[in-house]
């Protein structure tokens, strides 16, 4: 019995100083939010999966040593849903927290069956409900922004006509649901999407009636699909630059981190993983190091390859940053 008792203090005494240690640790090192100190205020992530609870996400993150992330707040396949079941946004909630994750480093991604600047009514009808049904989510889930792809025109109606549609759908979602911000996705010019053009996502924000409630997410596969040269040296600034100039960086509130398997201009939407395709690792160091991408998520949606899935490419990531 003497023995036991003994181990027991001994391992009381080890818990204790283990919860001190935590309590003292950096927020930013808790949880296996590791954001590297050499490379400033970048939180660089991965699109996770909720099975097994949308919580699941926050978990997932932390294993894999990010410190942003997305996910999917429903089934892909279905439009509709059951409701979000407020024990599991509770417990979703509670993992933010007790992780440090700041909610504007958790971007939601729209599904795919969307399109609210459908010519076909049913569809327009249907991307509308689930956009009010994806917002009201996000704020139940205590998160701030919500990312979708704008739409397509299907070749039947106008781009302009498009972005009509995509505007008065973000209106009316922004009347039925509060606070959160609608985060566009720019495009690869793939098919008669709309949104690959930087002014095609201007014109957009432009009909919007409250601007303080929008934003755009770059995509860098998409990005350099539609033209935009990220490849060439100093091809990060550049495009950075046309983005102020023809957008605003104001509304830049976040970056989706993929490399290309076509290549420049080719409107094809097929993610790489990162330095694996036509971009190349040195666009990546260049996005990494740059100060105006500082505080805003960073996040993979490669396809991973054995030995060099999320984890090891945020590791790449943060290796890539210059000391500071």
């Amino acid at each position: 019995m003497g023995p036991k008792k003994r181990g027991g203090a001994r391992k009381r005494k080890n818990e204790d100083a283990l919860s001190r240690d935590k309590e003292e640790e950096d927020p930013e090192e808790r949880g296996g939010r590791r954001r590297r100190k050499n490379c400033g205020n970048k939180y660089i992530g991965a699109h996770v999966g909720i099975q097994g609870g949308i919580w699941k996400a926050v978990e997932s993150c932390v294993e894999m040593g990010g410190s942003s992330f997305a996910l999917f707040l429903g089934s892909q396949r279905s439009w509709k849903r059951p409701a979000l079941d407020p024990t599991a946004a509770a417990k979703f909630q509670e993992q933010v927290s007790l992780h440090g994750f700041d909610p504007a480093h958790i971007l939601p991604h729209g599904s795919y069956l969307m399109n609210c600047g459908s010519p076909k009514e049913d569809v327009f009808e249907k991307s509308q409900a689930l956009l009010v049904d994806e917002l009201s989510r996000c704020s139940l889930l205590g998160l701030n922004l919500y990312n979708f792809h704008p739409g397509s025109s299907l070749g039947i109606i106008t781009t302009e006509q498009c972005v009509d549609k995509i505007a008065a759908s973000i209106n009316h979602a922004h009347q039925q649901t509060p606070a959160v911000v609608t985060v566009l996705e720019n495009m690869s010019g793939q098919g008669s999407t709309v949104g690959g053009k930087f002014n095609e996502l201007r014109s957009i924000i432009d009909k919007v009636r409250d601007q303080t409630r929008v934003g755009v997410c770059l995509d860098t596969c998409h990005a350099f699909a539609a033209g935009y040269d990220l490849a060439a040296e100093g091809g990060v600034t550049a495009m950075l630059d046309e983005f102020d100039k023809e957008v605003g960086l104001h509304y830049l509130k976040a970056i989706h981190l993929n490399d290309s398997k076509g290549k420049l201009g080719c409107n094809l939407d097929r993610h790489e993983d990162i330095g694996k395709g036509h971009i190349g690792i040195s666009a990546f160091r260049d996005i990494v190091n740059e100060p105006r991408l500082e505080n805003i998520p960073l996040i993979l949606e490669t396809p991973g390859r054995p030995g060099f899935e999320y984890a090891e490419q945020i590791e790449l990531l943060y290796s890539l940053c210059e000391k500071k």
